[in-house]
């Protein structure tokens, strides 16, 4: 307690752990993704609003186009979602390098400094750090902001600013918890005590990791998938009978869980890599993964059977089951390489959308759980 109170007396302010914090994690984020940041905010978006298309439009109609485009992310409710999206994985990404590197071996002397200030201080420095990481997001949607106060759209840009102020507060908590954690005794926590007796079968093992080291994950998954869920049909209210505006929620809680899918192949390939020599077929193991995805989105199933009578509801769940059975099965084939997993997941995710758009909802249930078990099948002992 001593040696804690003087270096609270002796230590650097606040405003000296969030410049390390923004030096050592953000910065370094930015010099490790520079090729993707490169890309998605100036290729792209130089593409769409300063390319002129090969001679065919004016400057001044180009002018017009470039302003409907920015208006289309401040009012219109889809373009809104898919940037929201995007902008949650570029947030899990950042949640990922964050956690890998405070994991090294040169970062440990954080856990015993840092966490000498109170939580408050240590909230909002890593806020401020996670803010500089944000930073081509805030970019991109002052843009947006401006367009809809001039053009008397005000709902949305209202959104965006929330939202940016919920990722961010969000990132900065996982951070804060992460740091205070290091000599947390998991065995006290209630739910460790209640689930100490239970059986653990092998094919739910991923749940019991959850319940032990990602409850908070877990939590901020489904509050997500709930928002996704209720706000989409709140936006389309007069469309709620439409099956498109169902398929379009379900998506977008099929992506939302892509955090918990990957964590879920980490957690495979660093604690069950002995289980391949187990005597189970791939038939057997296919089920048993099929199994683990029904129960982890059991709740989502729940709210669907409210909402909808059996037949749809069931179809429903099953698109959702298919397209989360798809991004797991991915991880067998890539690995545990997010460079290359996000983008297949975005562009999958543009794909069905469309599909889904054109009323082809029921044909992605067969061709989802076909790709899914193909590159099981083929790629699980790779």
């Amino acid at each position: 307690m001593g040696r804690k109170a003087d270096f609270k007396s002796h230590c650097p302010m606040t405003g000296s752990l969030t410049q390390l914090l923004i030096k050592t994690f953000s910065r370094g984020f930015f010099r490790v993704h520079s090729g993707m940041l490169l890309f998605l905010f100036v290729a792209v978006f130089s593409y769409c609003f300063f390319i002129l298309t090969a001679g065919t439009i004016t400057p001044d109609k180009a002018l017009v186009f470039n302003i409907i485009f920015l208006l289309s992310f401040a009012s219109a409710p889809i373009m809104m979602i898919l940037v929201f999206i995007v902008w949650l994985i570029y947030t899990v990404k950042s949640w990922q390098y964050v956690a890998a590197q405070l994991r090294m071996d040169q970062y440990q002397f954080l856990f015993y400094s840092s966490t000498a200030l109170s939580k408050r201080k240590q909230f909002k420095s890593w806020f401020f750090a996670q803010l500089f990481i944000s930073i081509p997001l805030i970019v991109y949607g002052l843009f947006s902001l401006v367009a809809g106060a001039i053009y008397g759209h005000y709902l949305i840009p209202v959104l965006i600013v929330i939202y940016l102020l919920l990722l961010n507060g969000i990132s900065a908590f996982l951070y804060l918890q992460l740091m205070n954690r290091i000599m947390r005794n998991e065995e006290s926590t209630t739910l460790n005590k209640l689930t100490n007796s239970w059986k653990k079968p092998f094919s739910i093992l991923f749940l019991y990791d959850i319940i032990h080291r990602k409850k908070l994950a877990f939590l901020i998954t489904k509050i997500l998938c709930w928002a996704i869920l209720s706000g989409i049909f709140l936006l389309f209210a007069d469309l709620r009978n439409d099956l498109r505006i169902a398929g379009m929620a379900i998506l977008g809680v099929a992506v939302a869980h892509t955090f918990l899918i990957y964590q879920g192949q980490r957690f495979e390939v660093q604690y069950l890599s002995f289980s391949k020599n187990f005597p189970y077929s791939r038939n057997r193991l296919y089920v048993q993964l099929t199994l683990l995805y029904v129960l982890l989105l059991l709740p989502e199933g729940i709210w669907l059977f409210i909402r909808f009578d059996a037949i749809t509801a069931s179809g429903l769940f099953l698109l959702m089951l298919s397209i989360t059975l798809l991004f797991r099965s991915l991880l067998y084939w890539l690995g545990l390489h997010m460079n290359s997993y996000l983008p297949w997941v975005f562009g999958l995710f543009i794909l069905f959308f469309w599909i889904i758009m054109f009323q082809w909802i029921w044909v992605l249930i067969p061709i989802n759980f076909f790709l899914s078990y193909a590159l099981f099948f083929r790629n699980y002992y790779r």
